[in-house]
């Protein structure tokens, strides 16, 4: 392994981005990207639009469909603005990120933490070479235990590792058992806010605690960018208990940002029936109960042919 690709912590640094580098950088990648009223929106499913900066905080006049060729959007809304909400984004949020220490996680994560630092060494990689190596059985393992996504063929993970080579986009730690990859974090910035985008870690290394040592120095690397204020750790995994109780051990909280959504209703209902988990993260509530009732009532009438 060439370790011309691996950076000392101490030297790890995640520059952030502005909307407009942010919406360059994922067209690059690939991604169908929209402008509209001067903010950059995805695709994130077939016919459904977010920003692409996620809390980017819209003005109620921004929030709106990008474009006539969807069934539905989500944005959240500026504080000014907040009262035009009709949902909340769920998200797992660092508070007080410029003075996150050891003294901000649980004891036992502390230990956790003294654990890892003894078995794993954390490096930030600014080159996609080991990852290229050893990445693909890394990320075999944790897909295969957690089955949180559809598992990439190999051609496409090495393929997908040329967006790594952009480190001034993105942070990549990576920790390591002498020239063996465990596992590896992956984010990237825009403006004041930073977004954990992967944590990938292999199952027989789980017992090292990397997970924690991994998410703790990210944040650490963060801190000390000085212009980073909030750092954002996915939306809440509301039925993953495990997860969530490991993510508020580390110090992140679950906090409900005002958002607008739209939706088709016919859509709304089945998703809020069929995928009660999704629908919670998209509007940050149930099904609403007259909702449900008339969405099973047409169900069942369907079934019996009427």
């Amino acid at each position: 392994m060439g370790f011309q690709q691996i950076r000392d912590l101490s030297a790890a640094v995640l520059t952030s981005m502005t909307e407009e580098e942010c919406a360059d950088w994922h067209r690059k990648r690939g991604m169908h990207v929209i402008r509209h009223r001067g903010r950059y929106w995805k695709e994130t499913i077939r016919g459904f639009y977010q920003p692409l900066h996620w809390l980017a905080r819209l003005s109620a006049q921004e929030a709106n469909s990008p474009t006539l060729l969807s069934w539905g959007f989500q944005a959240t809304l500026s504080e000014v603005d907040a009262t035009s909400a009709n949902a909340s984004m769920p998200i797992h949020w660092l508070p007080n990120l410029e003075n996150y220490s050891l003294e901000s996680v649980t004891s036992n994560r502390r230990n956790h933490l003294r654990r890892c630092y003894k078995r794993v060494n954390i490096v930030q990689l600014d080159k996609p070479a080991l990852l290229q190596e050893q990445g693909y059985k890394v990320f075999l393992s944790a897909l295969k235990r957690t089955a949180y996504r559809q598992i990439p063929s190999k051609k496409d993970y090495l393929t997908a590792l040329g967006d790594y080579a952009t480190p001034e986009k993105q942070l990549i730690l990576a920790g390591l058992n002498g020239e063996q990859l465990l596992g590896y974090v992956t984010g990237y910035a825009v403006n004041s806010i930073a977004y954990i985008d992967e944590v990938i870690i292999a199952t027989e290394a789980l017992s090292t605690y990397i997970g924690t040592g991994l998410l703790f120095e990210f944040a650490q690397v963060c801190r000390r960018s000085g212009l980073i204020r909030e750092l954002v750790n996915g939306l809440h995994s509301r039925e993953d208990e495990k997860l969530c109780v490991f993510k508020q051990g580390m110090g992140f909280q679950v906090k409900h940002i005002p958002a607008k959504v739209q939706m088709n209703p016919i859509v709304e209902q089945f998703i809020g029936w069929r995928y009660p988990h999704k629908y919670y993260r998209l509007v940050g509530r149930q099904l609403r109960s007259h909702q449900r009732k008339l969405f099973t009532s047409n169900q069942n009438t369907k079934s019996k042919g009427v």
